[in-house]
């Protein structure tokens, strides 16, 4: 794979966005370090317009769901956005499933096969973690709410860097015999999934995503330990709903949970 340590350029990426997204993405930065691309855009009291985004080279203190951190190394891709809505969502962590579908779209497009989403927030190849998404929101005084998407994807990953990773992590060499090669023109192709979403979810159907989500889900169908309640429970997962829910079965029916109601906590195959 030639050309994955070349450094992020900022014209270039946006030069390569497809013009509908081209015109929605005033500004790219990118930094060679930073704590966290989501914190740049976070800073207090500042309001950054939709489309802003921000790439770092490396981050050093990225961070997953639950405050986990993300190791970001030179050869991979990290970025936020910034996004403005006029009110708050009906059902913020739809936007979450929405990027991710979008993302996993795009690399399918691009010849990136077998990428699937995993629930909450994460992009798998394989059983192992390829990308995820973490999504900050402020409710503005006036009503209108600021969101930052931040995205991180392996694109190259060595082993030293896996052993300090404690799950199963996985590149973007891993899932194609000869994927797009340069990281710039990937950077861009998964800003433009971002910002699509960003664009187009307002207008969503939330039946259509819980369905495209579930035709990609990792997870579904396969027998997993979740904690609800500090109560550990053997269960079938059946994929999300239009409401954005877990789906669960166990004792005989199904269980829905949001999202911050429960968490799955052990990986096992669903026997026959």
């Amino acid at each position: 794979m030639k050309n994955i340590d070349d450094l992020l350029n900022p014209y270039y990426i946006r030069d390569s966005l497809p013009i509908e997204s081209k015109l929605l993405v005033p500004v790219i930065q990118v930094y060679e370090n930073v704590d966290s691309t989501s914190n740049v855009l976070m800073e207090k009291n500042c309001i950054y317009p939709n489309g802003h985004t921000c790439f770092a080279e490396k981050q050093l203190n990225g961070r997953g769901m639950l405050e986990k951190s993300w190791l970001t190394t030179e050869s991979n891709v990290c970025f936020s956005v910034a996004w403005n809505y006029e009110k708050p969502l009906e059902i913020p962590h739809m936007l979450n499933y929405f990027v991710a579908i979008k993302l996993v779209d795009e690399l399918t497009q691009r010849g990136f096969s077998g990428i699937k989403t995993k629930w909450p927030n994460d992009i798998i190849y394989e059983g192992a973690k390829l990308g995820g998404i973490l999504i900050d929101a402020v409710h503005r005084k006036d009503s209108k709410l600021y969101l930052v998407v931040g995205v991180g994807v392996n694109l190259k990953t060595s082993e030293a860097d896996k052993s300090k990773i404690d799950q199963k992590i996985s590149d973007l060499i891993s899932t194609s015999s000869d994927p797009l090669a340069d990281r710039n023109k990937i950077a861009s192709f998964l800003l433009h999934a971002v910002i699509q979403s960003l664009s187009e979810f307002k207008e969503y159907d939330f039946r259509k995503i819980s369905e495209d989500w579930n035709n990609m889900d990792y997870n579904l169908n396969k027998l997993k330990t979740i904690m609800v309640k500090n109560k550990k429970i053997k269960t079938t997962l059946k994929g999300i709903n239009e409401l954005g829910q877990l789906c669960c079965f166990h004792d005989d029916k199904i269980n829905l949970y949001n999202i911050n109601e429960v968490r799955i906590i052990k990986d096992e195959f669903l026997r026959n």
